[in-house]
């Protein structure tokens, strides 16, 4: 009679393979048949037949299944790998366990290896089930490695690596024994060409390294990296000279940037000088000094640019005339031609200075240009008033009325070309006819309008040059320790 496994979808065929791992781990393989070849391959089906990854040998897959034998289970047999195949019109699947417990267990002996310092070096694969905490820390846990009867060696705990699957957790751990990694000596000229500097860079781990230098003084502390291994950098140094000197592009172009960093005596390069430190490092003096090497001062760029200028305006005091209704006559007015800008082509000139110009002859200015005008409008008209006869004598009286009115108007950036104009007007405002006499006599009355204008200010384009320096602007970029400091001046001229 057949066995049914897990549940009444499957059954056994034959005898499950087990499998003896290191550490008291198994590997148990059990090859099932399906109750119903055709259809139990359907996904409807797939929970009844694929059970989770991680999920006991132990446990039922679903609520007909049958619960194991009394001495069938093994402890903590997780499921790794599941799959089905076709075998003479079977329907198979395949279905594979390991022990993953709680705890990491070692999969294998230490791999042991030895760094090119001889510093052993220790590889360990652990394995538990998913989801089981790792709790240890690079650089502070430690094993006992041993081979054989020799003595235990100390190795630190220098990386490890973590492999997560849905059915076990699996860490590789690479333990270090502490000790020096490298240790490098090397011998430079002095500053000053006659003195000698030693050099020597340990790289240690679990450890802090120290010189082989008689007196050797520490001048450098890092942390750094050897073939995956976090490491500690000393740098040490035993008598006078320059260690160290960078260039870079300068900030002023055509110039480069210098740097020296010496010990003992100081370096300074050649240029001028923009900064200078001096720190105390266990007895020693440590000098860092910068210099800008090249041609400093003077033209660094031309090109040409468009702009826009100003063009001055111009006002003339005229006249217009006027009529209507037969009567004509003129009235004073400013014309204007106001001030506008135009676009030129200007050449642009790019330099560095340390005493930029603060005087230039300067193009297209309005400044000194302005006029004003001032408008005056005067009348007077006369009408005839009452008629008064006494006797044989008759009066006739008049009325009379003035005026006045100005305003003045403004034009900055324009210039008079005709200061003076007068306009008038004038005309018969009534005329009233009235018995005198042995007839009819008329009294007739005229009237007139003035308008003058006046103008004052500018009457040409008084210091406007077509040549000459548009715009300038200028910035400092950088002050030596002399206090000298360098600007770059930016100037459109045409």
């Amino acid at each position: 009679m057949a066995i049914s496994h897990r549940t009444n979808r499957l059954k056994l065929i034959g005898t499950p393979a087990v499998e003896q791992l290191q550490n008291g781990r198994y590997k148990l393989t059990v090859n099932c048949t399906t109750m119903n070849s055709r259809e139990d391959w359907y996904s409807s089906n797939k929970a009844r037949i694929f059970p989770d990854f991680g999920s006991l040998e132990s446990a039922e897959m679903s609520i007909d299944g049958l619960v194991p034998r009394t001495g069938e289970a093994y402890a903590d047999m997780r499921l790794v790998s599941v799959q089905s195949s076709t075998q003479q019109e079977k329907y198979i699947v395949t279905l594979v366990y390991e022990t993953l417990g709680d705890n990491f267990v070692q999969v294998k002996d230490d791999t042991v290896s030895y760094t090119e310092s001889g510093l052993r070096r220790v590889t360990r694969e652990s394995i538990a089930k998913a989801g089981t905490d790792f709790q240890k820390t690079v650089g502070t846990t430690s094993i006992s490695s041993q081979i054989d009867g020799e003595t235990a060696v100390t190795c630190i705990l220098a990386s490890y690596e973590v492999d997560d699957t849905d059915s076990y957790r699996e860490v590789t751990e690479v333990y270090v024994q502490s000790g020096v990694l490298s240790r490098n000596i090397s011998e430079r000229n002095g500053g000053t060409g006659t003195g000698k500097l030693r050099i020597e860079v340990v790289e240690a781990f679990g450890e802090t390294p120290v010189t082989t230098l008689v007196a050797g003084v520490k001048i450098g502390d890092e942390v750094s990296n050897v073939e995956g291994i976090p490491t500690r950098r000393l740098t040490f140094a035993k008598g006078e000279g320059e260690i160290k000197t960078s260039t870079r592009p300068g900030r002023i172009a055509g110039t480069t940037e210098v740097t020296a960093v010496s010990y003992g005596t100081e370096v300074t390069p050649t240029g001028v000088l923009i900064s200078r430190s001096e720190t105390q490092q266990d007895g020693y003096i440590q000098f860092t000094n910068t210099c800008i090497q090249g041609t400093i001062e003077g033209t660094k760029q031309t090109y040409k640019d468009v702009v826009q200028v100003e063009v001055p305006g111009e006002v003339k005091c005229t006249d217009i005339s006027v009529s209507s209704g037969g009567i004509s006559g003129s009235i004073a007015v400013p014309q204007v031609i106001p001030r506008r800008r135009k676009t030129i082509a200007a050449q642009v000139t790019v330099e560095v200075l340390s005493n930029p110009p603060d005087t230039a002859s300067v193009a297209f200015d309005l400044g000194a240009i302005s006029c004003s005008v001032t408008s005056t409008n005067v009348s007077l008209s006369r009408g005839p008033g009452a008629t008064v006869t006494v006797g044989k004598f008759t009066l006739t009286g008049f009325t009379q009325n003035f005026g006045a009115s100005a305003r003045i108007q403004t034009y900055p950036g324009c210039f008079l070309t005709d200061s003076s104009s007068t306009g008038k007007i004038s005309y018969i405002s009534s005329e009233t006819p009235r018995a005198g006499g042995a007839g009819i006599v008329t009294d007739r009355f005229d009237s007139d309008r003035q308008t003058k204008c006046i103008g004052t200010g500018s009457t040409s384009a008084v210091d406007y040059n077509t040549t000459g320096i548009i715009k300038r602007n200028s910035r400092p970029i950088v002050t030596d320790l002399a206090g000298v400091t360098y600007y770059e001046v930016i100037t459109w001229s045409v």
